[in-house]
């Protein structure tokens, strides 16, 4: 079977790919059946709970982790793991189990029909902005979880297939609409993206992305106002937090656009806690500022879009203003994008499913889908850093200008060694500064050190030796060759060109 799978903050969702139909999966639960999988992990009396069973027993489990894509997301290679019940986690066994949970899910409690013994070959998808660490992280656990992985799309690239599928008509050969932006407000992060849409050719133009801004921000906001109001001072446990978080998520998703209060029943996490009255005007002012942030980014992606020889002024070349993600129908969202893009911003019917569909109908051959993706982060090296020695910092990828050919991105370099032993650092950005060195939001990559001269070759630790090899200069050729897979892995391959030899690495491993 066929499936899309959006692995999200706050919910996953599911859709199949069953003879030309997308059809979203339902699952069974107590309360009936419901369109997602909440990606809540917890541990209760020594059991690790998953999904619709940690939600049900927030409050009364040890240990609570309510937005497991978000938690993994933010686990740089130097911090610790995920703690459930004092025993470390770490994040790829955690999304691990997860999927595997959700795998189970599907076969055993959903309706959809899945044949014995077949298959569960999904598209998956990443926030645009994501890290590459991120994009092996999620590809690696699916695969390890038992799903057959189709590919890895970026989620607006699928948000963009999904609103191309609905709009066929507007999209013919002669339409003049050349590209479509997508507003996905996800419940751990945001992403902006412009999709090139002509001769339904879904090409990634470009994208930016906030990590630290989504629903789960609205709820923290929620609560404290809600909190306030009921003049509750105490310091609750995390996971009685947790529990009035999800108390707080569920009365914002009832909201509509003419709302004027808003019911917050905090008795049903915290029995001696009355329901208390939320004036929407309050909460909406109190969100404001991160919907500037999100719309900012919005017209960055515009901005950037007359580099492609697009005019983003021009309404009869944008497709729309695209609202996808469970949190893009919060009201003050909606508002402020139709005071800025009128009747071009149109919400998503079913916006915490748009990705999931897309992915559904790129997994079906019968589809007839081309897509091009981009990398979406400057990714470079610094050399010779160590003591006594200039830095120098090589961008090897520009966010937006290397294409995948095949299953990877591929980049050489060729130089003179200057060194006995060669020192190279990794580091992945989301900006630049002024003098080009890396900026914004970094993921350092590790370091990789390589025996330039040759009487180093057969060293197992290279490292050890770059100080007292420190006045050796060879002076030999040396060959970098960069794979950037679709996958989220990178490897160098460096070669003394002079001697002969080479050594591979795979940078960033889990």
């Amino acid at each position: 079977m066929k499936l899309g799978i959006d692995f999200g903050t706050t919910r996953t969702v599911v859709a199949a790919a069953v003879q030309g139909r997308y059809a979203i999966a339902s699952f069974q639960t107590r309360d009936g059946y419901v369109e997602y999988l909440p990606g809540v992990v917890g541990l209760k009396d020594g059991k690790l709970l998953l999904g619709v069973e940690a939600a049900t027993v927030l409050a009364g489990s040890e240990r609570v982790v309510r937005s497991l894509k978000r938690s993994a997301s933010r686990v740089p290679h130097t911090a610790p793991p995920e703690e459930l019940g004092g025993a470390p986690w770490p994040s790829l066994e955690l999304v691990t189990e997860f999927l595997r949970f959700v795998r189970h899910t599907i076969i055993e409690g959903s309706n959809l029909d899945v044949p014995r013994g077949e298959p569960l070959e999904a598209m998956v998808a990443v926030p645009a902005h994501a890290t590459t660490r991120q994009r092996f992280l999620t590809l690696e656990a699916f695969k390890r979880a038992g799903f057959v992985v189709l590919g890895l799309l970026n989620e607006p690239t699928a948000a963009a297939v999904e609103f191309a599928r609905r709009h066929l008509g507007i999209l013919n050969r002669r339409s003049p609409k050349r590209f479509l932006v997508v507003y996905d407000l996800g419940g751990g992060t945001f992403d902006s993206a412009a999709v090139s849409l002509e001769g339904r050719r879904f090409e990634l133009l470009t994208s930016a992305g906030l990590p630290d801004v989504g629903g789960d921000d609205i709820d923290e906001i929620l609560l404290d106002l809600a909190l306030a109001a009921a003049d509750e001072r105490r310091l609750f446990h995390p996971t009685i937090r947790v529990a009035l978080l999800q108390v707080c998520q569920e009365a914002k998703e009832a909201l509509t656009p003419g709302s004027k209060r808003l019911l917050i029943d905090l008795g049903r996490a915290v029995p001696d806690l009355e329901p208390v009255v939320i004036d929407t005007t309050e909460l909406y002012g109190r969100c404001a500022p991160l919907v500037e942030r999100t719309v900012q980014t919005t017209r960055e992606v515009l901005d950037q879009l007359r580099a492609w020889g697009i005019d983003p002024e021009n309404p009869r070349e944008v497709g729309a203003i695209y609202l996808v993600g469970g949190g893009s129908a919060f009201p003050p969202v909606v508002r402020r994008l139709r005071e800025l893009f009128g009747r071009k911003v149109e919400l998503a019917i079913q916006p915490h499913a748009a990705t999931a569909i897309g992915l559904a109908v790129t997994a079906d051959p019968d589809a007839d889908i081309f897509l091009r993706e981009r990398v979406t982060r400057h990714f470079g090296v610094w050399r010779d850093a160590y003591s006594g020695t200039e830095q120098r910092f090589d961008l090897l990828l520009s966010r937006g200008d290397g294409t995948y050919v095949g299953d990877a991105v591929v980049v050489e370099r060729r130089y003179t060694s200057r060194h006995a032993v060669g020192n190279l650092r990794f580091v992945e950005c989301s900006k630049l500064s002024r003098t080009g060195e890396p900026a914004g939001d970094l993921t350092p990559w590790g370091e990789v050190f390589f025996p330039y001269d040759v009487v180093l070759r057969d060293e197992s630790d290279v490292a050890r030796l770059q100080l007292a090899c420190a006045e050796r200069r060879p002076g030999d050729e040396i060959a970098e060759e960069y794979r950037y897979l679709r996958d989220g892995s990178v490897s160098v391959t460096l070669q003394n060109l002079s001697h002969g030899y080479s050594r591979t690495y795979r940078l960033g491993d889990l």
